[in-house]
């Protein structure tokens, strides 16, 4: 299946990734300020004229394989474990790295 950046170069490719990653990091701070102050209000749903938000909370419990293998020791072994691949890309400005 092709999209319309399979013809990209792979320099062309990377800084438009780059140049779109700063543009969304930029959004994505000020959206968190926002939201921030949203829950410093302790609101947890207001309309607006174009868009409703909400907040909830949720708590989620995590093992800590640390103290588990503290306890267990070598019986911990990786048969209990899943194993998971994922693939991050990170960008930077070339002029950082010049």
């Amino acid at each position: 299946m092709t999209n319309k950046f399979d013809n990209l170069s792979d320099e062309i490719l990377a800084d438009e990734i780059g140049e779109l990653n700063a543009v969304i990091k930029g959004h994505e701070t000020r959206l968190d300020a926002l939201k921030d102050v949203f829950k410093a209000r302790g609101r947890s749903v207001v309309k607006g004229q174009s868009w409703i938000v909400s907040a909830s909370t949720s708590t989620s419990k995590r093992l800590d394989v640390k103290k588990v293998r503290e306890v267990l020791g070598d019986a911990l072994d990786d048969s209990y474990f899943n194993i998971s691949e994922s693939t991050r890309i990170t960008t930077k400005p070339v002029k950082d790295i010049e």
